[in-house]
């Protein structure tokens, strides 16, 4: 589909959800789901690879908090009927990063371990592409990469709900899954619609929001999980 001034709201919405199940379909076929997917996969293994996601989400999940905030606040000043919602939406998402450090914990992870580190290179990258397009690209080019994040979380959380009971997963160390597997159904809900506004008003915004998903597609979520995969086979090894 060509984006460009003219494009109907509704039918750029219908893009990005196209190309959400784009992505979804990379993960499909990728290592990470297949053994957490895969019945005689090693439990321990699973285990580790969620212990290691959930690190990396410690890691990078402030510096996307705070990403954010930059973008809306370099939205058009006379719409706080824009900023407010997605600022309201920002705040309930602050403390997700400890609320995956906490299961984390639960896993077996050390928490001064996790405090002190250096962020890995991939949510490195992760946090730095937030940031860039926040900080040098058009405000609403942000609304791409959320878009992103708030459509496929839910499916894949809700997926691995199932993979996870069957694994014997230790429900007290689901917290986070569990409420992303629920919660972010209504931000996704919340986001087309606005982003859907926002084109609307502001025609040329969806080339931005384009590119801010396209952006963020290059670093999540697959870089993220693959390293994740590393780090809980590293450890396996040691055992």
């Amino acid at each position: 589909m060509e984006i460009n001034d003219t494009i109907v709201p509704e039918d750029f919405v219908r893009h990005l959800d196209k190309k959400v199940s784009g992505m979804l379909s990379r993960v499909e076929t990728s290592e990470v789901y297949r053994i957490a997917s895969d019945p005689n996969s090693d439990s321990r293994l699973v285990a580790n690879i969620i212990k290691y996601i959930l690190l990396e989400v410690f890691s990078y999940g402030p510096h996307v908090t705070e990403a954010t905030f930059t973008a809306i606040g370099g939205f058009p000043k006379n719409r706080p009927d824009l900023m407010r919602p997605m600022i309201l939406h920002d705040i309930s998402e602050v403390d997700h990063g400890e609320m995956a450090l906490q299961d984390f914990i639960k896993l077996g992870g050390n928490e001064a371990w996790a405090r002190s580190r250096r962020i890995t290179p991939v949510s490195f990258a992760m946090a730095a592409t937030c940031r860039m397009l926040a900080q040098l690209e058009n405000p609403f080019s942000y609304l791409g990469y959320m878009y992103l994040f708030e459509c496929l979380t839910p499916i894949l959380t809700e997926r691995g709900q199932t993979f996870l009971t069957a694994k014997g997963f230790p429900a007290a160390a689901r917290k986070f899954i569990d409420v992303h597997a629920t919660e972010d159904i209504a931000h996704a809900d919340a986001l087309a619609k606005l982003v859907a506004r926002v084109v609307r008003d502001y025609p040329d915004a969806a080339s931005a929001i384009d590119y801010g998903f396209d952006c963020f597609a290059a670093v999540y979520p697959l870089p993220i999980w693959e390293s994740a995969l590393q780090q809980a086979r590293t450890e396996l090894t040691r055992l």
